[in-house]
């Protein structure tokens, strides 16, 4: 009770860290097993205390301003007589000055095996809960891992595999394993603390000491608070009320389903480069009303202009803006005028400049935008593609629908992804936004109108930095069991981060947190547009994955190698077939010419397509999750100038699934000469494939990559008790 009192009391003074003793009252609230101690005043008291303890005793200076001790000479351990606690005494009074408050005496716990816990505020996510090695190599290795909190006992234990030294918490060198009770109930005090004590703002346990028998304690402690955290926290992460959210979504609907746009800023068709915002929809075939407001026009593109939006004298369901940063303040005014409440902000020129003149204008449309109610996507950005309704920014866009949506802070990026998912992939889309500096709508918003939007099965998203990341986790883990969210997170290095902000303005946030955040959410992590749209192929195409065991059939002994390594360090089980499949194969595959291994290198089953069937019915029986079909083109294609390679492409768009049972299976065509004849073929190739929903990936790695991320997914769900079962078992093959 007395170390709360002084938490409230020093809390209002701003930030300052509890003394070791307070600090460890309060966690010891929270759960976590801290050590016997005694706060000693003089000299005396702690060499009487000393003997009631029993030799050897650590003594330590105590003081509200003597937060790194060790530096200073302040802890003195293993004293073995009251003579030595004397000296130690005079010591530390001598090091600490007039800083010096008391002494703490503890019981000298034994134990090799140390490690570190803490809690600490972070700007995107909030409370972070860290553990790892502690002691002296808590900064010389940084074997530290993260949790965004709240987290459960599961992240918790998680947490404890995940760090390298690991193996200390089993038995070691004759010692018995950790109590790993006891550390899990620390972390989920932790996590509890950074909750509901927004006024922490670190927690810095080191040592957390294993000892022989297995015990955990926590030998030295910090607490430090800020009681300006409590209101910045409410501020930063404060959430949308579902009123709020409603609006949102109706506003987000009537902008997806437009029946009328308008353009401030329309120009005209120039005899090259860009077409215009205005041309790019006329040329799309949008069927609703357009209308080009430019007050130095008669018309565009044969359609009269208007001067302002107030002159049409209703209000329009989107108005893009195209002008000058400088005249965008006027441009919502304008907007604000009419009534219309919907705004795509194509400008640029605000924060992300991170120039002064950009920061005041971002400010001033941030102001009038809530004051007028406005719902904006932008500024900075490309805006929105809805292949079904028509609607797009750029030149020639993929002009079929699909079920993926797309969630982007980059607008170059909208128009990138698209065009390469639907080339390489067939993979076609529901909506693509494209936010940039997310003036009055961010990904979250985003996030929450697709999870309820019927024709998107699997969400995909560029981000760079968030508002609220603790919204975003929150979403994403809830969306997650249902609808895969696949994300490419930019900025994480040091000169990513640096990209990011020059961009649109963004808080990148660190490699570590969000590592965490995936492993918490369970989202789907890329590292390139490529990879996204590999992964999706993964999941478009295939249902729910029971487990990581793959089977390689193809041709060429020398992709063995290749695949087993690419399969582990993915996590992926290129499993070892069991003798009896093995014997079943036998009995139609020769072993001359042929491998019956994993990978099985046979070439007579691409001669004989049924064997092939045949092959893949046995393996999917019972001992493997998935395929990777490996194909040498030229080989193929040699053998009877090309018909062959097409009966078997044929095979594998039209029977393969049957003979799978359903199991994902994926092709990789291997094609090393550039001959036309080939990458015709090759070509056509991926045109069926993908037709039939059999990705087509360039090499090994890419298609281990999509299989590993399916599994990741798959095992994340089960583990966390997601995804449903009638969902996993549709495949979503794109539409017309």
């Amino acid at each position: 009770m007395e170390a709360v009192k002084a938490i409230g009391k020093d809390a209002d003074e701003g930030t300052v860290a509890l003394t070791e003793a307070e600090s460890k009252i309060l966690l010891k609230k929270y759960g976590v097993p801290v050590v016997e101690e005694a706060v000693i005043s003089t000299v005396e008291q702690a060499v009487s205390k000393s003997a009631v303890f029993g030799f050897p005793v650590v003594l330590k200076g105590l003081g509200t301003k003597l937060t790194h001790k060790t530096e200073r000479g302040l802890v003195k351990l293993n004293l073995a007589s009251a003579i030595e606690v004397k000296n130690a005494c005079l010591e530390i009074q001598n090091s600490a000055g007039a800083d010096l408050e008391g002494f703490l005496l503890q019981p000298q716990i034994q134990g090799k095996r140390e490690f570190v816990a803490g809690l600490f505020q972070d700007e995107q996510f909030g409370p972070v809960v860290m553990f790892g090695l502690g002691g002296v190599f808590t900064e010389a290795l940084q074997d530290v891992v993260f949790r965004i909190a709240p987290f459960d006992e599961i992240q918790a234990e998680d947490m404890m595999e995940e760090i390298m030294s690991s193996k200390l918490l089993e038995g070691f060198r004759g010692e018995s394993p950790a109590d790993k009770k006891q550390l899990i109930n620390v972390l989920l005090g932790l996590s509890k603390l950074g909750t509901e004590r927004l006024d922490i703002k670190e927690v810095d346990i080191n040592p957390l000491l294993v000892s022989p028998d297995g015990k955990v304690t926590a030998v030295d402690a910090l607490v430090v608070l800020n009681m300006d955290n409590r209101s910045a926290a409410k501020r930063r992460f404060a959430e949308r009320t579902p009123q709020e959210i409603e609006v949102l979504n109706a506003a987000l609907e009537q902008m997806v389903n437009a029946k009328s746009i308008a353009v401030i800023g329309a120009m005209r068709p120039r005899n090259r480069g860009f077409r215009g915002m205005f041309g790019c929809l006329k040329d799309f075939g949008f069927p609703g009303k357009l209308y080009p407001i430019n007050p130095k026009a008669d018309e565009i593109d044969g359609i009269k202009t208007h001067p302002s939006l107030a002159s049409l004298k209703k209000p329009v369901d989107l108005v893009i803006i195209a002008v000058p940063a400088p005249f965008v303040p006027d441009a919502l005014r304008d907007c604000v005028a009419s009534g219309s409440k919907n705004v795509h902000i194509f400008s640029s020129g605000f924060k992300e400049t991170g120039e002064e003149e950009g920061l005041r204008l971002q400010a001033e449309i941030e102001k009038i935008a809530a004051e007028g109610k406005l719902n904006v996507i932008g500024p900075n950005c490309m805006g929105l593609y809805v292949p079904k309704s028509r609607i797009v920014t750029w030149v020639a866009p993929p002009d079929k629908s699909g079920p993926v949506a797309f969630i982007t802070q980059s607008g170059g990026h909208s128009q990138d992804f698209s065009n390469y998912a639907s080339s390489h992939f067939g993979i076609y889309f529901s909506k693509v936004i494209s936010y940039g500096n997310a003036l009055t709508m961010d990904s979250t918003d985003f996030l929450e109108f697709f999870s309820h939007d019927e024709e998107t099965k699997i969400i995909t998203m560029y981000l760079e930095g968030v508002k609220n990341g603790r919204k975003l986790l929150e979403l994403i883990t809830r969306i997650n069991k249902e609808k895969p969210v696949i994300i490419l997170k930019a900025g994480l290095t040091e000169s990513g981060a640096r990209a990011v902000s020059s961009h649109t303005g963004s808080m990148a946030g660190t490699e570590k947190i969000w590592s965490a955040f995936f492993k918490q959410s369970g989202a789907i992590r890329v590292n390139s547009l490529e990879q996204m749209a590999e992964v999706s192929a993964a999941f478009l195409n295939a249902g729910k994955v029971e487990g990581r065991r793959v089977a390689v059939v193809g041709t060429g002994g020398g992709i063995g190698v290749a695949a087993a390594d690419s399969c582990a360090q993915l996590g992926l089980d290129l499993v070892s077939l069991p003798a009896e499949v093995t014997q079943k194969l036998r009995q139609f595959i020769p072993p001359a010419g042929n491998m019956i291994r994993n990978p099985i290198d046979a070439h007579l089953l691409f001669i004989e397509l049924e064997l092939f069937g045949k092959t893949l019915e046995i393996l999917s029986e019972s001992y493997v999750d998935m395929f990777i079909i490996s194909l040498q083109l030229e080989w193929l294609y040699n053998f009877d100038n090309g018909a062959q390679l097409e009966n078997v492409i044929n095979y594998i768009a039209q029977k393969a699934h049957n003979h799978t049972g359903g199991k994902p299976l994926v092709v990789v065509p291997r094609q090393y000469s550039p001959l036309p004849k080939y990458v015709k073929k090759r070509l056509m190739m991926q045109r069926i494939l993908c037709e039939a929903g059999v990705p087509v990936y360039s090499v090994l790695p890419q298609a281990v990559f999509a299989l590993a991320k399916l599994a990741e997914y798959y095992d994340f769900q089960s583990k966390h008790g997601g995804h449903t079962e009638q969902h996993a078992a549709k495949k979503m093959m794109p539409s017309n």
